[in-house]
């Protein structure tokens, strides 16, 4: 018995998933902000960081909203 609601709760691995690109880019032009010479060396880091925070805290949210289907989560009756 689905969902039918299309794939919804499937987990999209990190690799894949938007906000994972948009966070490299962000780094990525951090460091080439650096090496042009306009952000410090802690502007660097703090984009790295923030860059990872986002990564995982978006990835904490799609595991906390995922709803696996009731065979897969082993609390029901099994026929």
């Amino acid at each position: 018995m689905g969902t039918g609601n299309g794939g919804i709760n499937v987990i999209i691995p990190w690799w894949q998933m938007k906000t994972t690109w948009t966070a490299v880019a962000a780094f990525i032009t951090a460091i080439g902000a650096y090496v042009e010479g306009s952000l410090g060396l802690t502007g660097v880091i703090s984009a790295g960081f923030g860059a990872l925070a986002v990564i995982f805290v978006r990835q904490g949210v799609e595991k906390s909203t995922y709803i696996p289907e009731v065979k897969d989560r082993g609390d029901g009756v099994i026929e």
